[in-house]
């Protein structure tokens, strides 16, 4: 049996929730698998056979953490971890499918951007708890005759920038339709529709698109992981899950891979310098109690992870959509007051695994 890491593993993220905190360091378990009754030390410290597994206590110091298990034979293994304390009890606000209310206020000319209803939905919200919100934008949409960024006013350029400390925009997709856009496409496709959308978004809101997303169905092969890598996004969160065998809103992750994200809520692809994360609940998905009670059990399931992000899709907020939801200003309002009593505070996702 070959020496291999259990847990921690190659490229995961960890908060403070992972150990315990002293101070500058955070001490974490490391458990690795070899087998019995071998020599094993890890970081040059005797490792003691626990539960099928040899264990020590490693401490982290900066960001970027080497771990390193070996035998009495010379045999080792490596692998590169995170410590990101600044998600440590941190929850991030994202929408996505966002253009209607772009296309409303271009129509309607209000004279403040939160004297759109839509809008005025997250306003109250980061009054009342503080959230900051990412809004992942399509590039057009074929809604009332149509509409696309190209024709979005520049008359609230200077309030965009206002509140810019709370209010951020990300690259979604170009359009709704079809699904899993960049399941199956190229380099050079993903980063037009990139382009595209953050020339737009300087244009009207005077910032550039977050270095965060969540791509349209979460989907993305290597191409396309690769070319929005090359654009600055570092982060990509997804649902994380797996149905029947294969990867959910997850990108082209493996289930094994999935795994991983899940256990500490990020990992990052080495290979592709890429950060995925979890997404914990779409409130779109749940009613005002669903809600808690999703959120509740994401603490008992995933117990090491620190951080929580939350979502909800723009569409149900209008009446005339299909599937309206009347209470969606509800579910916001339930998401964002359940992270803030649980002692969560408000941080943008693209903060939470920066260097530090």
């Amino acid at each position: 049996m070959s020496l291999r890491f259990i847990t921690p593993v190659d490229g995961q993220m960890l908060t403070d929730a992972a150990g315990e905190r002293c101070g500058k360091v955070l001490a974490i378990d490391v458990a690795v698998e070899a087998a019995p009754e071998k020599n094993i030390h890890i970081n040059n410290l005797p490792a003691v056979w626990m539960d099928g597994a040899y264990h020590a206590t490693v401490e982290l110091d900066g960001y970027r953490n080497t771990i390193e298990a070996h035998d009495e034979t010379g045999a080792s293994v490596k692998a590169g971890i995170y410590w990101i304390p600044e998600a440590t009890h941190r929850f991030a606000f994202s929408v996505d499918d966002n253009i209607w209310w772009l296309q409303d206020l271009t129509d309607q000319a209000p004279a403040s951007i939160f004297d759109n209803p839509y809008l005025s939905v997250y306003k109250e919200a980061h009054d009342k708890y503080g959230i900051k919100v990412r809004f992942n934008l399509f590039y057009a949409t074929d809604r009332r005759g149509g509409f696309n960024l190209s024709r979005m006013t520049d008359r609230y350029r200077e309030e965009f920038l206002a509140n810019h400390d709370w209010l951020h925009f990300a690259f979604h997709s170009d359009f709704e339709f079809p699904p899993n856009p960049y399941s199956e496409t190229t380099y050079a496709k993903l980063k037009y529709d990139y382009d595209r959308i953050n020339a737009e978004v300087q244009r009207f809101a005077g910032f550039e698109l977050e270095r965060c997303t969540t791509i349209h169905f979460g989907s993305g092969n290597r191409q396309a992981v690769r070319a929005i890598r090359a654009e600055g996004v570092r982060t990509l969160m997804g649902y994380m899950e797996v149905e029947n065998g294969r990867s959910f809103v997850s990108y082209y992750l493996t289930p094994e891979e999935i795994a991983r994200v899940n256990e500490y809520g990020f990992w990052k692809d080495h290979g592709e310098d890429m950060i995925f994360g979890r997404i914990d609940a779409v409130l779109n998905l749940y009613q005002p109690d669903g809600i808690v009670r999703r959120l509740e059990e994401c603490l008992t399931r995933f117990p090491k992870n620190g951080y929580v992000e939350i979502m909800i899709h723009e569409q149900y907020f209008y009446s005339d959509y299909a599937a309206y939801m009347p209470n969606f200003r509800e579910r916001v309002l339930t998401g964002a007051k359940w992270c803030v009593d649980h002692g969560y505070r408000p941080i943008f996702s693209c903060d939470a695994t920066a260097e530090w």
